[in-house]
């Protein structure tokens, strides 16, 4: 194999840098190189937490194979205009993008598309994969809690939602704790966007969980809400097999 494989996660946020670690933490456990390349400002201590490798975006990395989860930036060229083998993780997006010929497409979420390797659930990072300490302020049982990302006034916006005094966990706004979906099983109550996370982490808790969806310029929040998985079976290591026969096909082609 002439490179690492490589998962391309730009953007600001958690949400890509979220699902990298749910992929790639079970390829590394399965003796795969697998590596994150992100340019979110929060790359740093996700690795450090994880214990996962995450690379700078500008760096420039041979790959063996490049998964891409990514709007609106397809692969580098490095990638996209050699022979590296390219694998799609597709998720609900306004107008579906091309970002060159992959070997095979795998569907984050019901999407319908011809030939792609349909998952019987999500993907997800699993609950205290990642163990990090929870703040004194959230270590009870029994609260509501706001989770987002995203700026104040969708904050507020999901403020509207609660109906009795909710904690407020976000990088921006609230407590900054990560990852929040190790809090759910204690909650009453938890409230948050239409993100693929978000979705993905509540399917286990749909009796406590209120949603609502945001515009994005990409991501199509409002039809992932009337659209998702409805029974919590977790796609996660059924996306990792795939990926890991695609890796081996690779492998063994360049010999």
């Amino acid at each position: 194999m002439s490179g690492p494989l490589i998962y391309y996660a730009p953007g600001a946020g958690l949400g890509h840098l979220t699902r990298a670690l749910a992929i790639c933490l079970p390829l590394r456990d399965l003796g795969i190189d697998a590596r994150i390349v992100s340019d979110s400002p929060f790359s740093a201590g996700i690795a450090a937490l994880a214990r996962c490798p995450v690379v700078d975006i500008d760096v420039r990395v041979e790959a063996g194979l490049v998964i891409t989860d990514a709007f609106p930036h397809g692969p580098r060229d490095e990638w996209r205009n050699t022979n590296t083998p390219l694998l799609h993780i597709a998720r609900r997006l306004k107008i579906p993008r091309s970002f060159g010929k992959f070997i095979a497409t795998i569907e984050a979420e019901p999407l319908g598309i011809e030939g792609a390797i349909t998952l019987d659930g999500p993907i997800r990072l699993a609950p205290d994969r990642i163990r990090t300490r929870v703040p004194r302020a959230l270590d009870r049982d029994g609260l509501t809690l706001i989770v987002h990302s995203g700026p104040p006034e969708e904050v507020n916006a999901l403020r509207a939602l609660a109906d009795e005094d909710a904690v407020v966990i976000g990088p921006f706004d609230g407590i900054d704790y990560y990852p929040a979906q190790n809090l759910y099983a204690r909650a009453r109550r938890v409230i948050t966007g239409a993100g693929y996370n978000a979705m993905a982490d509540m399917l286990w808790h749909r009796d406590k969980h209120s949603a609502l969806a945001f515009e994005r310029n990409y991501d199509d929040q409002h039809a992932r809400l009337a659209n998702f998985y409805t029974q919590p079976v977790d796609g996660t290591m059924q996306a990792v097999e795939t990926i890991t026969r695609v890796w081996r096909a690779s492998e063994s082609g360049l010999r």
